[in-house]
């Protein structure tokens, strides 16, 4: 029977070729974090990451400094939600997506739809190059509505 390779794991591989790429390390922390980012879909924090590696295999500091690096080779991606904590998720390249987040418990769903991209192409017409955007949607979520409904009303 073949083998089948899961998205997950084309993933995995693809992000492995562009740390090289980009003369880049590929150390055990990094493949650790790139596996999490991958069959997880984050986006997480540095301290989600180092919490689901296993443990005592790096400190935090090293998930910091990986995920920067990964960044900057353009690996994973980094996610603002505007509450000082930024997220990183695996950066596919060819699947380009949104997230809704919740003001209460920070947790973020997938959007793929993007309302952008026509926006983006006007931009284009006009001359300019290198566009890009970032577009995030902010609310409270179900299971947070029915918690706040739970609270007694400080009136």
């Amino acid at each position: 029977m073949p083998h089948t390779h899961s998205k997950a794991d084309a993933q995995f591989d693809a992000a492995l070729e562009l740390l090289r790429a980009n003369h880049q390390r590929v150390t055990e922390p990094r493949k650790a974090i790139i596996g999490i980012l991958t069959k997880e879909h984050g986006p997480f924090t540095a301290e989600e990451v180092h919490k689901r590696m296993k443990k005592g295999s790096c400190d935090l500091v090293t998930v910091y400094r990986s995920l920067a690096a990964m960044e900057e080779s353009s690996v994973v991606r980094r996610c603002d939600f505007g509450d000082g904590a930024y997220r990183y998720e695996i950066n596919t390249g060819d699947h380009h997506h949104h997230h809704i987040v919740c003001r209460a418990c920070h947790t973020a769903q997938t959007l793929d739809v993007c309302v952008a991209d026509g926006l983006e192409r006007i931009a284009r017409q006009l001359g300019y190059s290198k566009v890009t955007h970032l577009l995030e949607i902010f609310g409270v979520c179900p299971h947070c509505q029915t918690e706040q409904d739970k609270q007694p009303r400080q009136d």
